[in-house]
C-alpha cells in the first residue's frame, strides 16, 4: 500500500478546500447567509491554510522551498483576486 507523501496531502486537501469554500460560498448566496460570515470566512481561512500548509505539509528535506514559495505565492494572488471580487460584490452598486 501507497503511502501519502507530505506534497501530495497538501496538494488535494488545498484542492479539496477551495472547492468546498467555493461551493459553500455559492450555496450561501443562495440560502441568504449573511455576507459578512462568508467574507470572514474567506478573509480568515486562506492565510491560516498558508501557515499550516508550511507548518504540517511542507517536507524540507524532498522539497524545494523556492517552489513552495513561488506556489504560495500563486495561491495567495488568487486568494487577493478573490478577496477584490467579493469587496467589490459586496459593497459595490450592483449587488
Amino acid at each position: 500500500m501507497k503511502s501519502w507523501t507530505k506534497s501530495e496531502i497538501r496538494k488535494y486537501l488545498g484542492l479539496l478546500l477551495v472547492v468546498g469554500g467555493l461551493a459553500y460560498t455559492y450555496h450561501s448566496h443562495i440560502t441568504g447567509c449573511p455576507r459578512h460570515v462568508i467574507f470572514a470566512g474567506w478573509a480568515l481561512g486562506p492565510p491560516v491554510w498558508f501557515i499550516l500548509e508550511y507548518g504540517l505539509f511542507f517536507d524540507e528535506e524532498n522539497e524545494d522551498i523556492v517552489t513552495f514559495r513561488h506556489y504560495q505565492g500563486l495561491c495567495r494572488n488568487l486568494w487577493l483576486g478573490f478577496m477584490a471580487y467579493l469587496a467589490a460584490f459586496y459593497l459595490g452598486r450592483w449587488s
